[in-house]
Order: C-alpha cells, then structure tokens, then sequence
C-alpha cells in the first residue's frame, strides 16, 4: 500500500507548477470581489487538474500494484474525471447550478455498475427487518445507485461550500481521508481481496490524503495555486465514495461514522441550510456566514480559522472510529448526540445568523481556495 500514496504525492507535486503556469497563459484566476472572495489579488485556478493527476496515478499504482481490481478502479476513475470535468468547465463558463446537479447524481452510476458498493442497500435493509431479498438483482442496483447518487451529491456540495480559504479545502479533505483510511484499515476483511469494499476503500482514501497534502504545498496560506471546482467535487465525488463503501462493510453503523469522519463539511452544509431558511433567503445565494467565515469575523486570521478548522476535522474523524467500536445498536447513542450538541452549540454561539452584506453575491457557492 505505501506505493500508493507515494504515486499520488509525487504525481500532484510534479504537475502542480505546470497547471499552475498553465491557467496563467490561459487568464484563468479566480479574482476578489470584495464580498466571497476576500483574498486580495487575482489567484491562478486548475489547481484541481493537478489534485486529480495525483489521485489518477494512485489509483493507477493500486491496480498495477494488484491491491484493487481494474474493473472497479476503471469505473470509479470514469465517475471521479467526470466530475473533474465537470468543475473544470464551471470554473472557465460558469454552468447551470442545475446541470451541475444532475450530474453529481448520474456520474455514481458507472460505479454502481461495475458492482461498488451494491451491497450497502442490503445491509441497510436487512438491518431495518426488512427482506434483504428485495436488495438482489435489478432491484438493488435501483437502490445502490439511488443510495450513490444522494451521497455523491451532497458530498460534491459539502465539499464545495468549504473551498473558501486558503487551504481549508485540501486540509480538512485530507483529514477526512486519513480518518477513513483508519477506518478501512482497522476494520476490513484479512484477506484484503481486491474486490473488497474496504480495500477499496482504502485505496481511495490514500490517493486522497496524499494528493490533498501534496496540493497543500501550493495551496496553504498564502495561496499560490486555487483547486476550483475541478478539486472540490472530484474530492466530494471521493468523499461521497468512501461513504458508500463504509456503508458496504458495516451497515448503517458504517455509515453514521462516515459521516461522522465527513463531519465538518457536513456541519458547515447543515449550518448553511438551516440559516439561510431560518432567515428566509434563497439556498442558492452565498454568503458570508459559513462557519470559517464567523472565526474570521470573530477576529481570527486566515491561518488561524484554517487551523480551527483542520482540529475540529481531526476530532470528528477520530470521533468517527471511536464510535465504530461501540458493539450492538449502541452507536445511535451518540449518532443523535453529536448532532444534538452541534445544534445547541451553533444556536448558543449565534451561527444562524446572516450576514446581509453578503447576499448580494452570485448564484451559487464560492469558487473559494
């Protein structure tokens, strides 16, 4: 397995300058507006090309290497290019925020296809006392790819709602990915089959971690190089993967823990969400009141909201795997307490509120870092 994050660091580090040199001949930065984009000069986007060479290389490394199956690596490289395509054109034309759904939805199902994670609706339905009969044949590669498609969405835009300083995005990612990576490790079959959904797992989550370090290089404060679009959904697009896969090995208990090591894109999505309905304003109209936003205002800087950020990341994934050791059904213990603590944080810190300022800025949320 070391070969594997080794590939994908080097293979980030080598490509980065040149992506970096690339969108300046080609005018792509992304350029502050006074509003959502605080940074104070104009910052050469495409980061995220060089973040998806360095995970291609990995997962390369992992099929030549024999740790996973090409069969199931082809199609999880097709669904993550295609959502690296996706954010590439975003970032140069601006597409619909509808087209941008619709294919955070559909990409999934090439991955389904190709048999990952088809086996996480019949542990979900067992589990409810339902007949896991129901989950075999076309029915449950309905119930995969729909399971697939709501995670890959809301982790695409989990992601992309936190790329919005410097570094934030990779960091906190990049944590995830370890957490995930302790995850599979700790808690996957001896045999480390090449089909297994934890050795995939495993795989993914590596690629990941060593291609966010990697791009941290370029990316941590001050920002020389931003990911785009392109990085965030291809790291979303991984992200909403590693939680299909931690369903596969444990049910609904791997799945509360996945999200869990997601946690803080999570949190700052739900944050977001129950603002801005709270105060009556569209969900698809950025602002300024995203968690790190509300450090900076309380007087932090950049770094140090970063910073913040990457420990509350660090706790929630260790939270995660601490919570995948408790035995029996116990673990909807802290599934309903960990949020209902956040709740009540959030309400007594005064994180609902919204900063009209703010609302004057486009559709969407931030091209951000």
């Amino acid at each position: 397995m070391t070969w594997i994050p080794l590939a994908s660091l080097l293979a980030c580090l080598a490509t980065g300058p040149l992506v970096r040199r690339m969108a300046i001949r080609l005018d792509l930065f992304d350029r502050p507006d006074g509003g959502l984009k605080p940074h104070q000069k104009p910052i050469p986007y495409l980061g995220g090309v060089a973040i998806w060479f360095g995970w291609l290389a990995g997962m390369l490394t992992a099929v030549l290497t024999g740790a996973v199956g090409s069969t199931p690596a082809l199609a999880i490289a097709a669904a993550m290019t295609i959502l690296m395509v996706l954010g590439l054109i975003d970032d140069i034309r601006h597409l619909p925020p509808k087209l941008r759904l619709l294919v955070q939805f559909v990409s999934p199902i090439v991955i389904v296809l190709a048999g990952v994670g088809v086996l996480a609706p019949k542990l979900l339905l067992a589990d409810i006392a339902l007949d896991s009969g129901h989950a075999q044949g076309w029915l449950g590669s309905v119930l995969a790819t729909l399971l697939a498609a709501c995670l890959f969405a809301g982790a695409t835009n989990a992601t992309n709602v936190i790329d919005g300083l410097d570094g934030l995005c990779a960091g906190v990612l990049g944590i995830s990915a370890a957490g995930f990576a302790a995850l599979f490790y700790l808690h996957g079959t001896a045999e480390r089959s090449p089909l297994d959904s934890a050795t995939i797992g495993l795989c993914v989550s590596l690629c990941v971690l060593a291609a966010c370090a990697a791009f941290l290089c370029f990316n941590f404060n001050p920002a020389s190089m931003f990911m785009g679009d392109s990085g965030s959904l291809l790291l979303g697009g991984s992200a909403g993967l590693l939680l299909l896969l931690a369903t596969s090995i444990r049910s609904w208990q791997g799945l509360v823990v996945g999200l869990l090591i997601f946690g803080f894109p999570v949190y700052d999505m739900a944050l977001a969400i129950s603002r801005r309905r709270l105060n009556k304003k569209p969900l698809i109209i950025g602002d300024r009141s995203h968690f790190y936003d509300q450090l900076r205002d309380r007087g932090l800087s950049v770094r140090q909201t970063v910073l913040c950020c990457y420990a509350l990341a660090a706790i929630l994934a260790v939270a995660g795997n601490l919570v995948m050791l408790i035995p029996g059904p116990w673990f909807v213990i802290p599934a309903v307490l960990l949020p209902a603590i956040a709740v009540a944080l959030s309400v007594q810190l005064g994180l609902l509120r919204v900063d009209d300022a703010a609302n004057r800025s486009a559709n969407g949320p931030p091209g951000g870092s």
